[in-house]
């Protein structure tokens, strides 16, 4: 009887204790088009860019590059960067046919850009580069919701949206 006791005092503790698979990593939704297109652009270089306006390090590790929202979670230029591994063979429903990045989310994102660079044509691609500050409420947390339909409303958050990226030829 006193471990049934026992065990249901730690019961709470113990459940308490499970955590889900995407503790602490946010996501990064882009939707990048021409202007008057509403389909996302391929072969694209997205980019994100710290306060300085560089590439995102993180404990001295690349993690800035987007990837298409698709199970292959490749890159065209098969650059590697050490998150894709964990993140290569899923799919985010709720972020459709866009570009998505999987990042921490205990970081402060105020400040922070986007750079979107069109590689085709040898890196000389027929789109100009563009870049697009973001904000806190373009980070979206992962933790219950990488695999639902719709991205749920949260109290005291604006509705999910990806940064809508428009894109000019020169």
């Amino acid at each position: 009887m006193r471990l049934l006791g026992t065990l249901l005092a730690v019961l709470p503790t113990l459940l308490s204790a499970q955590h889900c698979g995407y503790d602490h990593a946010s996501i990064i939704v882009v939707h990048p088009h021409r202007v008057n297109s509403p389909t996302v652009e391929p072969r694209l270089r997205i980019t994100l860019l710290d306060t300085d306006h560089l590439p995102v390090m993180i404990h001295g590790q690349e993690w800035n590059r987007f990837r298409p929202n698709d199970r292959s979670g490749a890159l065209h230029d098969r650059a590697w960067q050490p998150h894709f591994e964990r993140y290569k063979d899923l799919e985010f429903p709720f972020a459709g046919d866009n570009y998505v990045l999987v990042i921490p989310s205990h970081l402060d994102y105020t400040g922070y850009s986007i750079l979107v660079q069109d590689e085709r044509n040898g890196g000389m691609g027929e789109l100009k580069r563009t870049v697009v500050p973001i904000s806190n409420n373009d980070v979206y947390g992962l933790c219950g919701t990488f695999d639902e339909e719709v991205y749920p409303t949260r109290k005291g958050r604006p509705d999910f949206k990806p940064v809508d990226i428009i894109l000019y030829t020169p």
